[in-house]
């Protein structure tokens, strides 16, 4: 028991003294406003933007070890997969095939995260959220069928 209590005892202490090492987060280059309508701006700051954008909001937990690891983690590689904050400056082609993504994503219900939703309820999409994003997807699609016939 006395060497249970030790062990338990230099646990708390150990990851006490993480607490205090600095954590290198995602960091932004570019905060560009993405050219959407306003709802879609909205839906997508509100349930997108943390890991996916240099805007991100790092929560009072991202700075608590061992969670910080787990949410610098999703940040980082929601930035590489997809980062709103350089959407101006993808092609076309690059915007269409982004977009069918989300739409994947979010319609298999990959996106957003579950373990993000709990902490996060105003990020879940209803249904007209996802009808919007699909709208504003198919105006990229159709803009981007629409250029490679003038060409």
């Amino acid at each position: 028991m006395k060497k249970f209590t030790i062990l338990l005892s230099l646990i708390i202490i150990i990851l006490g003294l993480l607490q205090f090492i600095p954590l290198k987060r995602p960091g932004g280059k570019n905060a560009h406003e993405l050219q959407a309508s306003k709802e879609v701006k909205d839906i997508l700051k509100r349930s997108c933007y943390d890991c996916h954008s240099d805007l991100t909001r790092w929560p009072w937990y991202s700075k608590v070890f061992p969670i910080s690891l787990l949410v610098i983690h999703d940040v980082k590689e929601g930035k590489e997969f997809l980062n709103f904050s350089e959407w101006e400056s993808l092609s076309l082609k690059q915007k269409s095939n982004s977009s069918f993504e989300i739409i994947e994503e979010i319609e298999s219900k990959e996106m957003p995260l579950k373990i993000y939703l709990p902490l996060h309820p105003e990020a879940k999409l209803s249904s007209k959220d996802i009808d919007l994003l699909k709208k504003w997807a198919d105006e990229i699609d159709l803009q981007y069928a629409e250029s490679k016939k003038n060409r």
